[in-house]
């Protein structure tokens, strides 16, 4: 156990983001307690006994992507192991992955767009003011729960927000580029006195929670990182250079940028408030 404590002290020594961490957390010990019911020598696994996990992780309706997931963690952590020499060799192979098919995800429409920001509009102040900082600036739900009041910035009529301990080590200080959102996030951090604390004072599981009572209510496939690709894909549609889009999402790679625009039909530096609400109810 302490080799797996200090293997989540080297991600963290890695800039692994802290929920990046915590994943891994989840997912070791639940391999960890899987090998060890199984009576599993972690010295003597072979690829075949993996197998057996795998099998498990399906059975617990894990999707596909989540399994490989799982399966990326560990072999991190088995090389790990290989190097301080507590196994000869990495189990995990790439033949444990699962084939994903290619899945398209499309933006919000102007009409779900319209319906999107109803409801928001109908929740608690900062579970709404959350959701339109998510559409405004492309920030992942993490990095908005995350956010403290201090975090936000303001040149003139410009908020910034300050992103910190990122996923991937994609630390940036990005705009608001609604319009809407930037009014919203002024009247809502007015009323913040402590710049200590996390600026929502809401937890992740939380706007979760309220993305699948839309989904459920109106019934349009949503979730909280769909905002995302909406955000990016209006933005391409706008013609903002894509590498421009990839610092603001704060992706490691171009390709996984052109991922998140495959549904779209300026420069940031002169980015000012932007078309979002005004042209969904124009």
């Amino acid at each position: 156990m302490a080799l797996f404590e200090e293997y989540l002290r080297h991600l963290r020594l890695e800039r692994k983001a802290t929920n990046t961490v915590e994943t891994y957390r989840y997912h070791l010990t639940a391999f960890l307690s899987w090998a060890y019911n199984e009576n599993y020598d972690l010295k003597n696994l072979k690829p075949m006994d993996l197998l057996d996990f795998k099998e498990c992780l399906l059975m617990q309706n894990k999707s596909e992507r989540t399994v490989n997931a799982i399966i990326s963690c560990l072999k991190g952590y088995f090389d790990y192991l290989v190097l301080y020499e507590v196994v000869k060799t990495n189990p995990i192979t790439n033949l444990l992955r699962i084939k994903v098919p290619h899945y398209k995800q499309e933006r919000l429409t102007d009409r779900q767009l319209v319906h999107f920001y109803a409801y928001i509009d109908s929740l608690r102040p900062n579970a709404r003011a959350a959701f339109y900082l998510m559409l405004g600036s492309g920030a992942r739900v993490s990095e908005v729960t995350n956010l403290l009041a201090e975090d936000f910035k303001v040149e003139g009529d410009q908020l910034f927000i300050d992103i910190k301990n990122a996923k991937w080590g994609s630390n940036r200080c990005i705009p608001v580029v609604d319009r809407k959102a930037t009014e919203v996030l002024f009247n809502y951090l007015s009323t913040l006195d402590v710049s200590s604390l996390p600026a929502f004072r809401v937890s992740k599981r939380t706007l979760q929670t309220y993305a699948t009572r839309f989904s459920e209510k109106t019934g349009i496939p949503f979730s909280c990182h769909v905002l995302r690709h909406t955000f990016a894909t209006l933005l391409m549609e706008k013609e903002i250079p894509i590498e421009k889009i990839q610092y603001l999402l704060g992706h490691k790679s171009v390709s996984m940028t052109r991922h998140y625009t495959q549904s779209a039909v300026i420069d940031v530096s002169n980015l000012k408030m932007s078309f979002l609400k005004e042209e969904v109810t124009s």
